[in-house]
């Protein structure tokens, strides 16, 4: 790669510049002279220059990096958003002469920022290993992928640079906020689910822990629970109805659509969901109960059913940040044509390896790079395989996925999707159990659709027993502020547009004993599905 001019080269060339102009305009011998040689002495330093790049290349620098825990009593040092976290680094040189690096700059697709300032020059010593660290700050639950590290090589006299770019990817998990809340003490459970000890107390009868009343036998009570020294006493039948704590199962589904996606990482809907459903997730299995999410969109993307412990908080974990990197073909908004030019793109500047068709101007050899593809995934663990229409193209968008390439997600619901997707996942979450659950679904009623069906699965779950509440965020607290006349005209329009689907929404589930609450980006997320709870106790 050739040489470019720093800033000092160009101050000198300008300078040299103005200089022979000078000579000429005057017909100074002298000036020329003097510009004649600084023209020589650039020069002489690009030639100097143009050699370094192939020289560090014989003498192989090594570039490493890796995730430091700066805080580790913050839930074992997890990274969660607007937290900063340190990644170390460190260059080995193996030559005999000492060099220059400047313009250290971390490729950080994503969103994610530097909190320091990039360090200006790194000198690293003949023989030697150098280290240094970056701090950055993610935006929003998900993943956040160094691709590489591009530095430029100084020359003789500083005047011009050589860039280098060491391809090494760090990927690095963001938690939700609530990894990194303090855990509650640990409970000892035992038994059956709907036996063990949770903190939600449950009417009963013929057992329990703590006596609710006496009343008059009816059909159907238990032979065991008949209270017979009251009833003696009362010369007629009469049943203790105790209370007595049990675990409660809930479930959490979320709506992880193109409608909630809007914005930049860390002001979407989504965002907001995540950390919310994350809360919640949280709060209830310190408490002892189990949970289990759905995250869906049109269809169920991902299912984790209910359980407990440190094990199912990071199945849940998984889930959720696994909605922020969808690459399945039917929810993203790329032709396949655009994707075998960005997987290719991309290894050609990553890995060096050009899959350009010698015989099709503009075209690729999509053969040679589903082979290089394949390679680069073999050694990882395939998750969930991608939608897609080929085996080439699952393969490609896998890739996709591990490396951190962000495909464009559908702006919107196709097919008015979004209504029977979320009846379905309603479905799954009690439509095959007469045991009480407790659900609450978080989504914006956006392009819903006939809402028909979801009011059908409502009622099936309201029928099995299981209550059911909704969080709503609030769009319009998510956008950003309006500026000009045209947008504060297009948010008060947007504005009634939101209001009207919340009303025509709780016109439709609230009599079915499913509240709806609304949520702004001011609110505390751990805090909103607590009201979508209260809420559908009180209905």
């Amino acid at each position: 790669m050739l040489p470019m001019p720093t800033r000092t080269a160009l101050a000198a060339f300008v300078g040299c510049a103005a200089m022979m102009l000078i000579a000429i305009a005057l017909g100074s011998a002298a000036a020329a002279v003097f510009a004649s040689g600084g023209f020589a002495a650039l020069a002489l330093a690009l030639a100097a220059t143009m050699p370094l790049g192939r020289r560090v290349r014989r003498q192989r620098l090594e570039f490493a990096w890796w995730l430091a825990h700066a805080d580790p009593s913050a839930a074992g040092g997890a990274v969660v958003p607007g937290a900063p976290f340190e990644v170390k680094c460190y260059v080995r040189h193996r030559g005999s002469t000492p060099i220059v690096l400047s313009g250290l700059s971390p490729i950080v697709p994503g969103g994610a920022r530097f909190v320091d300032e990039e360090p200006p020059l790194l000198l690293l010593g003949a023989r030697a290993r150098t280290e240094f660290s970056f701090r950055l700050v993610a935006p929003a639950a998900g993943r956040v992928v160094l691709h590489g590290l591009a530095v430029a090589l100084r020359g003789p006299l500083g005047l011009f640079e050589v860039p280098l770019y060491f391809p090494n990817p760090l990927a690095i998990k963001v938690l939700p906020r609530a990894a990194a809340s303090t855990r509650g003490p640990a409970r000892t459970i035992t038994g059956l689910p709907v036996e063990r000890s949770g903190r939600v107390l449950l009417r009963r009868h013929g057992g329990g822990t703590e006596l609710r009343e006496l009343r008059d036998h009816q059909p159907g009570d238990p032979f065991k629970a008949i209270a017979w020294k009251a009833t003696a006493r009362a010369g007629k039948l009469l049943v203790r109805e105790v209370e007595r704590e049990v675990q409660e199962t809930h479930y959490i589904v979320l709506d992880v659509s193109g409608t909630m996606r809007g914005g930049p990482p860390g002001a979407r809907k989504l965002d907001f969901a995540i950390e919310a459903a994350a809360a919640e997730a949280r709060r209830t299995i310190d408490v002892g109960d189990r949970v289990g999410i759905v995250t869906v969109d049109g269809r169920v993307l991902a299912h984790v059913a209910p359980g407990e412990g440190a094990r199912q908080m990071i199945q849940i974990y998984d889930a959720l940040l696994g909605a922020t990197e969808v690459v399945d073909q039917d929810l993203t908004d790329i032709e396949e044509d655009e994707l075998v030019s960005i997987v290719a793109r991309y290894i050609r500047n990553q890995d060096g390896v050009d899959f350009a068709a010698k015989d099709r101007p503009g075209g690729w050899n999509v053969a040679a790079l589903v082979r290089h593809v394949s390679r680069s995934l073999g050694a990882e663990s395939p998750r969930d395989q991608p939608v897609a229409s080929s085996p080439a193209s699952a393969l490609l968008r896998r890739f996709c996925r591990a490396r951190g390439i962000p495909l464009p997600y559908r702006p919107d619901p196709r097919d008015g999707a979004k209504g029977p997707g979320l009846a379905a996942a309603l479905r799954e979450t009690g439509g095959r159990t007469r045991v009480p659950r407790s659900v609450v679904v978080i989504t914006d009623f956006d392009a819903l659709g006939d809402p028909a069906t979801l009011i059908a699965a409502v009622k099936l779950l309201r029928s099995h027993g299981h209550s059911i509440g909704f969080v709503v965020p609030d769009a319009r607290s998510f956008a950003p502020a309006p500026e000009s006349e045209l947008e504060k005209d297009l948010a008060r329009v947007y504005g009634r547009g939101e209001e009207r689907r919340l009303r025509e929404a709780r016109a439709l589930l609230a009599p079915l004993g499913a509240p709806i609450v609304a949520a702004t980006r001011e609110d505390q997320p751990g805090l909103v599905v607590a009201r979508a709870q209260s809420g559908r106790r009180a209905a």
